[in-house]
């Protein structure tokens, strides 16, 4: 009698084995790519923070604040209505012995509201080095002679633009400035906001803000105000030193992780609320080392404060209403900002390697 085949009795649960082993591991993992896949955010944010860094990501930037658009308007507005105030007060059918003694009563106090007065122009320049962790505000007083024609600065701004301002400044000091970003009132209060306003002593001097025991949060109209007065007992110099201080507090207040985390879409909107000659390969080129600066000078306390920014404040003599930079302030500011001829020279060397290195290779 002839066996009967065991093969197709063995093939068939092996086969059956086989399919649920399959459909286990195939399930598996379609969870683990579903669970990777769901954090889609996370990769991207990886991918991003791909890069390289290095001390040729150290840049310096003019800041223009153009405060015209707000500040010439608010005091024209303010004195039009004074004047149609007096005028409604003493008509001449009204006008007695009494009302000339309350008139110069109004004139007192008229004299010292005119007193106060605002600067509409303020400019600064900021150094970055992301290797090192750390940025450098230094402020230009507005009433500074600088570039050949020995002017202010605020003269040649109004005259020749931003650009002109930048190589002015450049001539003087003889410091390389890459960019230059020019704001008005919106835009800079855009930027306050961004960065979440700061926690500040407002100086006696400023009287359009309430002054406080000590620091009190300041909003981006505060801020405003506290720039762009012009009633500091020490002139402009002060001014302009009040202001560094106070951007270099707002930065060091900041979260750097928040704002790394946000730099696209940051620069996106203040590159359009801006006149500058930063391009987006600019910033491409550099957001890698920008974002590692800002996240990683956090400090561990939470409740603490950043040193990342610190400032510097110009010293020289004042000549009638100019300011002169004393002539070793700009030796002393090479060691924050390098200085032209080292920038000239740097890059001599690297297209010499280069057109070495090409020599190299073709032979």
């Amino acid at each position: 009698m002839k066996k009967k085949s065991r093969t197709g009795s063995v093939a068939i649960p092996f086969l059956i084995t086989f399919l649920i082993s399959l459909v286990i591991i195939g399930g598996a993992a379609m969870f683990i790519y579903d669970k990777i896949d769901s954090d889609e955010s996370s990769l991207v944010s990886m991918v991003n923070e791909v890069g390289t860094l290095s001390e040729e990501d150290d840049h310096t930037i003019l800041f223009v604040l153009d405060m015209s658009d707000t500040v010439a308007s608010d005091s024209n507005d303010y004195y039009d209505e004074e004047e149609e105030n007096y005028e409604d007060e003493y008509s001449d059918d009204e006008y007695s012995e009494e009302d000339e003694y309350d008139w110069e009563e109004d004139g007192e106090e008229e004299e010292e509201t005119e007193t106060y007065s605002q600067q509409p122009y303020t400019f600064m320049i900021m150094r970055s080095e992301p290797v090192d962790k750390k940025m450098i505000f230094m402020g230009i007083p507005s009433n500074m002679l600088v570039g050949e024609s020995n002017r202010q600065a605020q003269d040649i701004y109004l005259d020749n633009g931003t650009s002109a301002l930048s190589s002015s400044i450049e001539f003087t000091l003889g410091i390389p400035i890459d960019r230059y970003m020019k704001l008005n009132t919106e835009s800079f209060e855009k930027l306050c906001n961004i960065l979440g306003g700061v926690t500040f002593a407002v100086p006696k001097d400023v009287k359009t803000v309430t002054p406080a025991d000590g620091e009190q949060y300041l909003s981006a109209e505060q801020i405003a105000e506290i720039v762009s007065c012009g009633n500091y007992s020490g002139g402009e110099l002060q001014r302009i030193s009040t202001v560094s201080s106070l951007v270099t507090a707002m930065v060091n207040q900041t979260s750097g992780e928040r704002i790394a985390g946000n730099l696209d879409n940051i620069f996106n909107t203040m590159i359009n609320m801006t006149e500058s000659d930063i391009s987006a390969i600019d910033y491409n080129d550099r957001k890698y080392a920008i974002k590692f600066m800002l996240k990683y000078s956090d400090p561990q306390d939470s409740e603490a404060r950043s040193t990342r920014a610190q400032f510097i404040t110009p010293y020289g003599s004042a000549d009638g209403s100019d300011f002169v930079a004393d002539k070793y302030f700009a030796d002393d500011i090479k060691v924050y900002f390098g200085s032209i001829g080292e920038e000239t020279e740097t890059e001599s060397t690297a297209d010499t390697a280069a057109e070495a290195e090409t020599v190299t290779g073709n032979e």
